[in-house]
């Protein structure tokens, strides 16, 4: 019988760990290019994007050397390249959270004199959840199926260990 209690502990950790499942995700705005006017073309920031799949609750992080900053606007800022007052500035680095339940297109832009208009802008589309999951879950439907199994598991083990 102690070692069917002990059992069941470890599975219990194990069923645990699971459910750690999917964490948001903290992007690096142009990986190891950073958030910059060197050595890009117009559109790289949205190439960039164009592999990702975003989601509420994750974040992207804007690094960079020199002079920059960062302006969250609307399409039509971004399209025009609008330098705005609400911006993030200074320290050489920025985390913007997107809300968990984030859906559709978010725009930023550097608004030091003609970055935005030489490339420093960046939109990227951020997709609702599915309808299996909700936006405060953090955990997959792999992590839920492993769960399952680990519970049916650990039941079977520990009733042969109780007999």
């Amino acid at each position: 019988m102690g070692r069917g209690v002990v059992l069941a502990g470890f599975l219990v950790v194990a069923m645990l760990a699971c459910l750690g499942g999917a964490a948001a995700t903290e992007y690096v705005v142009g990986d190891s290019r950073g958030w910059t006017t060197s050595n890009i073309t117009v559109g790289y920031y949205d190439e960039w994007a164009a592999n990702k799949t975003f989601r509420g609750g994750d974040s992207l992080k804007f690094v960079w050397n020199g002079t920059h900053n960062v302006a969250n606007v609307s399409r039509e800022e971004y399209d025009s390249c609008t330098k705005v007052s609400s911006i993030f500035q200074g320290g050489g680095a920025f985390s913007y959270p997107l809300p968990a339940d984030a859906n559709g297109v978010y725009y930023f832009i550097c608004t030091v004199n003609s970055h935005c208009q030489n490339g420093q802008k960046l939109a990227i589309t951020v997709v609702s959840p599915t309808p299996t999951e909700s936006p405060n879950s953090s955990a997959s439907p792999t992590a839920v199926g492993a769960l399952s199994m680990l519970v049916l598991l650990s039941s079977s083990i520990v009733s042969t260990l109780m007999n």
